[in-house]
């Protein structure tokens, strides 16, 4: 059975800001987290209770997942120079 995804407003507006590309390939592997929320790669972020990061190229996703509601919800999206940091920030 498979999840539902929902995209926060921020991580839209991240997305809308990638380079087009990185726009496919993020938005090709944040539909896949419908079918495996927990793909291999996929890590628990250490500073953040919950909170897992999803690698697409040089680019990274935070999510979390809710089994009971069987829902992804997508926080952020962005440059993995930039991404931690501004995590860390909210």
């Amino acid at each position: 059975m498979s999840y539902v995804v929902l995209i926060t407003r921020a991580a839209e507006r991240d997305l809308e800001h990638l380079p087009r590309e990185a726009q496919r390939q993020a938005r090709a592997a944040i539909r896949a987290l419908a079918d495996d929320p927990r793909p291999a790669g996929s890590l628990q972020l250490r500073d953040a209770k919950g909170v897992k990061r999803l690698r697409v190229g040089d680019y990274r996703a935070a999510y979390t997942v809710d089994d009971g509601s069987r829902a992804v919800n997508v926080l952020r999206i962005g440059h993995r120079s930039t991404f931690y940091k501004r995590l860390k920030g909210e």
